[in-house]
């Protein structure tokens, strides 16, 4: 379904049991919803219902939290996928009211520098909600590891075993969603 929020239209999938536990799921750059679906299905066994964002440069904390508002889901798990992961971490450090756990791929605390150098955001605030950080290379593992002293929770970093193989990079993903619901 498309949702319009902030005064920009937005693809907004919502799946999965009705009464599960919400996983809200902020999509890469270039990736549609429908990229999600294999890791969706697998979150709906395990009764969690999904939220899946789709990627747009103009969508931010504010707005995530406006299509939630508009779903009428109080909370959630979120997870973000690289560039989708950068706007999760600016939401799990200011909307703890919100959010219970934060599983990002491939993108650090926006006051670490990324592996071009770049520092996105020198004032975000520390997260203090349980965290898993998905990597996928040694450079992603490093922004990842320092990301770490900006995390006031349980942490984890965990190497993304499955990239090369879509089907066990899927269960991964899935399993490490599972376990941050089940763990706040």
């Amino acid at each position: 379904m498309m949702t319009t929020v902030d005064g920009f239209p937005i693809q907004v999938c919502d799946t999965g049991p009705e009464q599960g536990s919400v996983v809200v799921l902020l999509c890469a750059a270039q990736r549609a919803p429908g990229a999600y679906e294999a890791v969706c299905e697998r979150l709906h066994t395990a009764s969690l219902r999904t939220i899946v964002v789709g990627p747009d440069p103009q969508l931010t904390p504010k707005s995530v939290v406006g299509i939630l508002d508009v779903l009428d889901i109080s909370w959630g798990v979120l997870v973000g996928d690289r560039t989708g992961g950068e706007v999760a971490w600016e939401l799990a450090a200011t909307r703890l009211d919100r959010f219970t756990g934060l599983v990002v791929i491939d993108r650090g605390h926006p006051r670490v520098a990324d592996q071009a150098g770049v520092i996105r955001d020198r004032d975000c605030p520390p997260v203090e909600i349980n965290t898993t950080a998905l990597v996928s290379t040694p450079a992603a593992h490093s922004v990842a590891q320092a990301s770490q002293r900006y995390v006031y929770g349980d942490y984890r970093v965990v190497e993304l075993l499955g990239r090369r193989n879509a089907h066990e990079s899927t269960a991964q993903l899935a399993a490490e969603i599972v376990l941050r619901t089940s763990t706040w």
